[in-house]
């Protein structure tokens, strides 16, 4: 091997690693804005339980390195959501650690679905622009919950759940509802940290879809993230949620990297 063969392999290793870093750093972000209720950590794994309340919450996420036998941490973890009556599900990125994990649950039998884009958005390419009709808080408050739950349809079983996560996100937050004909119609909220705005929960009433409220959600959110100096927002969109890539693209939100889960039959 040549000296320039050395500083190929080395610049190779080092793009990997800075890789490795910025996911890892937005699937810390991520778990931060969007809290489990129990959450315990095993070997650079970290296992997640809210009651079954979204995959994001009730999950194994393989951020970092690890030593135990691949094998032996799989059958820890479905034993650990198997006690809770809950299936096992894994939250993994190509950077998944360690690599051959995504195969090993594949050959187990574990399904993969639900591939999610995480997309962001450099702020200073994004030009506020006023958003009509909205109401824009900053706490978690019963009337945008009340909003949400008649904007999302979400069932009765999982509503305590959700209010409880919601109310243990910690960190300062956005909280925009649209109203129109004198009622709530769609909700979003955003979480800081480290300059970074994390969004959730954009979601209009299925009657109203399709007049633009969602952009009018959003832009109340990142022209509020903004005002108070967040460098980069983020979002997750499933890959395929034509109307919500479409929203995202004309923002300026560009795909950094995809996740998706594996769960058991």
């Amino acid at each position: 091997m040549n000296k320039n063969d050395e500083q190929v392999t080395t610049y190779g290793e080092n793009e990997g690693k800075e890789k490795d870093y910025k996911i890892r750093r937005m699937e810390e972000l991520g778990m931060n804005a969007w809290p489990a209720l129990e959450t315990r950590l095993y070997d650079g794994w970290i296992l997640r339980f809210a009651n079954g309340y979204t995959k994001r919450a009730n999950s194994v996420n393989p951020v970092y390195h690890s030593w135990l036998p691949l094998q032996d941490k799989i059958r820890f973890c479905e034993r650990q959501y198997h006690a809770r009556g809950l299936p096992v599900i894994f939250k993994l990125t190509g950077e998944s650690h360690p690599q051959e994990i995504d195969d090993e649950l594949e050959n187990k039998g574990y399904a993969r679905l639900d591939e999610t884009a995480v997309r962001v958005l450099e702020m200073k390419q994004y030009n506020v622009m006023k958003a009509e009709d909205i109401i824009i808080a900053s706490s978690f408050t019963g009337a945008w919950f009340r909003g949400f739950l008649d904007c999302s349809g979400l069932n009765n079983a999982h509503q305590l759940t959700a209010q409880g996560i919601l109310n243990s996100i910690r960190g300062e937050t956005i909280w925009v509802c649209k109203k129109a004909d004198g009622k709530i119609v769609g909700c979003g909220f955003g979480v800081i940290e480290r300059e970074y705005m994390g969004i959730y929960d954009i979601v209009v009433a299925e009657d109203y879809r399709g007049n633009g409220y969602g952009r009018d959600i959003m832009n109340g959110i990142l022209g509020t993230g903004k005002k108070k100096g967040t460098i980069t927002a983020y979002l997750s969109v499933f890959v395929g949620n034509t109307p919500a890539e479409r929203l995202y693209n004309r923002l300026g939100f560009r795909e950094i990297y995809r996740y998706w889960y594996r769960k058991t039959e």
